[in-house]
């Protein structure tokens, strides 16, 4: 291996960089849409297509390296190995670079306001355990995102290329850690993120079924109905994406519309009600949410409880990350990608506080802490009978926005993980009519439907946090290690090496205070991670020829 392991061309082509946590946020789609629509050619060379997105001195062939040639094979003869997108020559693969600082910021808001902010506020307060203890968590889940962010700057602007976090892990520790943050993105994060957002749209579905039962707690609605109804919405949403593109971009900008509406109801709602001076409890025994006597009181001591705390509310940030993955369309990354990812966090930590804020401006704290549907209870003490159904509406719809976001990109990082010879080939054809990866669709519903019908909300998102957050800790150890492995390597931005410090003492407190406190979803998350390793080693190097032979 050579001692500069940017990205070497033997690396180049191994496997497109698609993965990214969109998990529960949406996405604008119409940039996708000519995929139902377009002129399908010859296929598409996966090379080509990775260099065209690679800066051009790193591309194959360019000045820096010489041309090696590659033992793969991709088995492009197949009548339904249609590509996702036109066939396109070399320049018009090139992604042009015409995001302005504005954009970024929009991307980043949008992608992190997704559809947790809506359901984590109960878990949060649960294991925090009071009212203050919860809104720290919140502060402290953002400012985390924020300096993780700025570590994803200078690693976004040393690699200005549209990718994740695969090129920064291929670049520092070589191929088996790129080709599991491949592998378990396509078979593990992107259906457990498709899983948690369906049961949380489930949830609020049938509590609108049964939203005059007394008891606000979880735990009173039909167990099977919210795993029935959870099914049902992703396997009525991965056919809307099986049969065509365009349907799908359609019903995403109206649901991410809802999304917003709702968020800034609830905002304005509570910053009104503490205006007036509206607090919940009885001021003469101090049960007020908001008394600073009992602000702190009946908060958790134990480190485990902030930890699964912490990930509750980082799922409701998660999306931070995800504007490094069009770094290379940036028209200034090296000034505006550290901009973006931390006044982007900013604006989203103002909303979510916010957003907590005007829950316990208006409902008791029981009732929070026993409930996943919190906007209904905030719908129904606000407004009545009529708001216990229309803001629930509203959130359904923005869950399900959430959910086809996430089955749509999803899909697509199995299409092409097994266009790179990394999963099975069949997952990488797509429909002859519908030009859609119906395969890779029906594959990820069917692991999805199995997430839902043996986990719940609080454990799946647990189980999802510890893989999502062990690849961010190591995407920043990559950071400090190329530092030194590649000092000459040009970063027009370099976050302070405290920040990046800080961020990986967290991770790592995050990470084994979760696994102790909940040792079967680490068992689990180390299971799914590691199972990796023999098909890396037995199937694809020796089948794209990584062994050397």
């Amino acid at each position: 291996m050579p001692s500069d392991r940017r990205l070497s061309d033997q690396q180049r082509g191994r496997y497109a960089d698609v993965n990214s946590d969109f998990d529960d946020h949406d996405f604008d789609l119409d940039a996708h849409a000519d995929f139902d629509d377009g002129e399908f050619g010859d296929d598409l060379d996966l090379e080509e297509s990775i260099n065209a997105l690679l800066p051009e001195a790193d591309r194959t062939g360019g000045p820096s390296r010489p041309r090696r040639q590659s033992s793969a094979t991709f088995e492009l003869d197949n009548q339904f190995l249609i590509p996702l997108s036109s066939t396109l020559s070399r320049s018009e693969l090139a992604l042009p670079a015409d995001l302005t600082f504005l954009s970024a910021l929009g991307l980043i808001i949008g992608m992190s306001i997704g559809s947790g902010i809506f359901a984590s506020p109960g878990p949060v307060f649960a294991h925090a355990g009071s009212v203050g203890a919860a809104l720290m968590v919140w502060l402290g889940a953002g400012l985390l995102a924020i300096s993780g962010g700025m570590c994803y700057a200078e690693l976004g602007t040393a690699f200005p290329s549209s990718g994740g976090e695969h090129p920064y892990l291929m670049a520092a520790f070589g191929d088996l850690p790129a080709f599991l943050f491949s592998w378990t993105g396509a078979t593990v994060t992107r259906p457990g993120s498709v899983s948690i957002i369906s049961i949380i749209t489930a949830e609020y579905a049938v509590r609108l079924m049964y939203y005059n039962h007394p008891d606000p707690s979880s735990e009173a609605l039909p167990s099977w109905l919210v795993k029935f109804m959870a099914v049902i919405t992703i396997l009525a949403l991965t056919a809307l994406n099986s049969m065509s593109t365009r349907a799908g971009t359609l019903v995403q900008n109206i649901f991410t519309i809802l999304k917003l509406a709702s968020l800034v109801v609830i905002g304005l709602i509570g910053v009104v009600k503490l205006a007036r001076g509206h607090v919940v409890g009885d001021p003469a025994d101090g049960s007020e949410n908001f008394n600073h006597s009992s602000l702190f009181q009946g908060s958790s001591t134990s480190p485990g409880d902030y930890a699964l705390a912490l990930y509750s509310a980082l799922w409701a940030y998660d999306g931070w990350n995800n504007l490094n993955l069009v770094a290379g369309e940036l028209k200034n990354p090296s000034k505006d990608l550290p901009r973006a990812v931390t006044l982007g966090p900013l604006i989203v930590i103002i909303c979510y506080l916010l957003a907590n804020v005007a829950y316990y401006a208006v409902l008791p704290a029981d009732t929070i802490a026993n409930s996943n549907t919190i906007a209904m209870h905030f719908g129904r003490r606000v407004f009545g009978h009529v708001g216990a159904i229309i803001i629930p509406l509203i959130v359904v719809g923005s869950t399900l926005g959430a959910s086809n976001a996430s089955i749509f990109s999803g899909a697509r990082v199995a299409y092409v993980s097994a266009r790179a010879s990394h999963l099975p080939s069949f997952l990488g054809k797509i429909h002859p009519r519908y030009k859609t990866p119906f395969n890779a669709l029906l594959t990820q519903s069917t692991l999805s439907v199995v997430f839902v019908l043996f986990g719940s909300f609080t454990s799946l998102v647990t189980f999802y946090s510890m893989i999502a957050w062990l690849f961010y800790l190591l995407a920043v150890l990559a950071l400090l290690v190329l530092r030194r492995s590649q000092p000459h390597l040009d970063r027009p931005y370099r976050v302070y090496t405290p920040v990046a410090a800080t961020f990986l003492a967290s991770v790592v407190f995050l990470l084994a205070s979760s696994a102790l406190a909940a040792p079967v979803q680490a068992l689990g998350a180390l299971a799914f991670v590691t199972s990796g390793v023999p098909v890396y080693w037995v199937v694809v190097r020796k089948k794209l020829g990584w062994d050397g032979k």
